[in-house]
């Protein structure tokens, strides 16, 4: 008598080793310990079963028991939380939630920049990332016709870097920022496995992801994580799932010193790329009153990281990752907002353009389905 197959109670995980999203979701189901089957799915796969599921190629996506369909991977962990809530990475009280979803957009929208960067601008990690495209997109094909294929995943992803604003004005301060996280990091993991304590939140998960799919898995620069020990032991433990006990966040909603910068780091970069795309996000639907279906860029914005600038594409999908953390904040009573300004006050020492932002209201909801942002 053979046994049951148990395939269809659990979660089917779609996605590559090389992605930084799937690398997220697949550590925060070892975390969580939910069943799943992780597939490495081939480009028939990805045409045949998951264009047609979710509107693109695209990873990860997440197949449930009752093969409902969840992608995007803050969709798929806030979905998988409300069904699962024991060992949450939700933190529980108002400045450590609000600097958990801070840490999510640095990892989501900020880092990977440096990922997409020291991947496709150095020469050395091209053999190395057509071979990972090619066995996972054609795993039966010759390796020639791997690499062929392979390269066109590599043009389009590298085609990417102008429009994020990574440019020959921008790079050396990209790789001195993305230096600065990591040295932040690992002074900070000197004194907490995790960045809030002794149990993961979902910043980690999403710092995680482009840390090891990116800088710690392609070979150049050589040991660039393990050029920080304590960021290169929490990557193992994200990556084993080895924390098995939930312990808990840091007590008294307490937020290190330690932590302080890398906080002042995402709100000074990030905050100005936010206000552009609610700007434009508010003049397009002016001037569109009967569509809603949002262009994935909006004209052009500036980014500036230290002293270099470059014009990039004024993307609207970081709106989406916003709106859920003023819908958060705005959520709070008025003693907890107090608590997260002040938090935010102290790092600024002209802080009332910050506070503004983050008091003002949206005037636009939108919704992300199947791959697109749409006008609520």
């Amino acid at each position: 008598m053979t046994g049951r197959d148990t395939t269809k109670d659990k979660y089917r995980l779609y996605g590559w080793e090389v992605s930084p999203y799937s690398a997220k979701v697949k550590a925060y189901f070892r975390y969580k310990g939910i069943p799943c089957k992780n597939i490495v799915p081939n480009i028939f796969t990805l045409k045949q079963s998951i264009e047609p599921k979710v509107g693109k190629v695209i990873m990860p996506v997440v197949f449930g028991p009752e093969d409902e369909v969840l992608q995007d991977s803050s969709v798929i962990i806030n979905e998988l939380e409300k069904r699962y809530p024991d060992k949450s990475i939700i933190p529980a009280t108002p400045k450590q939630q609000f600097v958990s979803m801070l840490l999510e957009l640095c990892g989501d929208e900020w880092l990977t920049m440096a990922a997409l960067h020291y991947r496709w601008n150095y020469p050395e990690n091209r053999t190395f990332i057509l071979n990972e495209f090619g066995k996972s997109a054609l795993p039966y094909f010759p390796g020639f016709v791997q690499r062929k294929v392979a390269s066109v995943f590599a043009g389009k992803l590298k085609g990417y870097l102008p429009i994020l604003g990574i440019t020959e004005q921008t790079q050396d301060a990209l790789e001195a920022n993305t230096h600065d996280i990591l040295q932040i990091l690992n002074r900070h993991l000197e004194s907490y496995p995790y960045v809030l304590g002794q149990s993961p939140c979902i910043g980690d998960f999403s710092l995680y992801g482009p840390i090891y799919a990116h800088l710690h898995r392609d070979p150049s620069p050589a040991k660039l994580i393990a050029n920080y020990p304590n960021v290169l032991g929490w990557v193992n433990r994200l990556k084993d799932g080895s924390a098995e006990m939930n312990s808990g966040f840091i007590e008294n909603d307490e937020i290190p010193d330690s932590l302080l910068p890398l906080i002042k780091l995402i709100i000074e970069q990030q905050f100005p790329l936010l206000e552009d795309s609610a700007k434009a996000i508010n003049q397009w639907a002016i001037e569109n009153p009967d569509k809603n279906k949002l262009p994935s860029r909006l004209g052009d914005t500036m980014l500036r990281i230290g002293d270099a600038s470059a014009s990039r594409f004024n993307l609207t999908y970081p709106y989406w990752m916003y709106q859920q953390i003023s819908d958060f904040y705005h959520e709070l009573s008025s003693t907890e907002k107090d608590q997260v300004n002040l938090l935010v006050m102290g790092l600024f020492e002209t802080s009332e353009t910050v506070i503004g932002f983050l008091k003002a209201p949206l005037k636009n909801r939108v919704l992300l389905k199947r791959c697109r942002l749409y006008l609520e």
